[in-house]
């Protein structure tokens, strides 16, 4: 079923809806889900509340691509519930992960804040991931946006661990730049 079929189901509010979804994106959703979280349990608990979430947001929103949104919202709810079994353990590798992107990411905590806002990061990361090479490009987003350990990546590259890590450090300093440069405060 097409994307436009399903956000118009939604908007209908039509329950088999969820089983379409299910159907088409469950794979991405909890592969993603998988990356942040170790316990299968987890994994299925937080695939039902992705789908809830999807429910429950749209309407209002329209997203311009499901993939996207059902990216977004499975990373929220697979972090949050990282947060709430490791409050006590910070040491985990996904907050590594995330302390990678701190020095790049903007000051201002509310990125979501108006539509104008989100597109200008939008464009921002659009110039800055074509202006990568296509090798590190891939490893960038599987690295931050799919949530792909550094080691899963090397062992999928056939690639020395340090080597990509060097290339997304390298990245990352290439994306605070562009975002010092267009005025975006770090």
């Amino acid at each position: 079923m097409e994307d436009k079929k399903i956000i118009g189901l939604l908007f209908e509010r039509a329950e088999t809806v969820l089983d379409e979804i299910s159907n088409k994106y469950s794979r991405l959703y909890k592969g993603i889900l998988r990356e942040v979280l170790s316990d299968e349990c987890d994994v299925e608990e937080c695939g039902n509340d992705v789908l809830l979430t999807i429910w429950n947001t749209i309407p209002p929103n329209r997203p311009k691509s499901m993939t996207a949104y059902i990216c977004k919202v499975a990373r929220h709810i697979g972090i949050d519930k990282l947060r709430y079994n490791t409050r006590k353990k910070r040491n985990t590798g996904y907050t590594v992960m995330l302390s990678e992107l701190e020095d790049c990411l903007p000051a201002d905590q509310n990125i979501h804040g108006t539509e104008e806002h989100s597109e200008i990061i939008r464009s921002i990361l659009d110039e800055f991931l074509r202006g990568l090479d296509p090798e590190t490009e891939i490893m960038f987003v599987r690295r931050y946006i799919y949530l792909e350990s550094v080691t899963h990546m090397a062992k999928q590259f056939e690639l020395d661990e340090n080597h990509i890590s060097v290339k997304l450090y390298r990245a990352r300093k290439k994306l605070k730049k562009l975002l010092e440069k267009e005025g975006i405060k770090i």
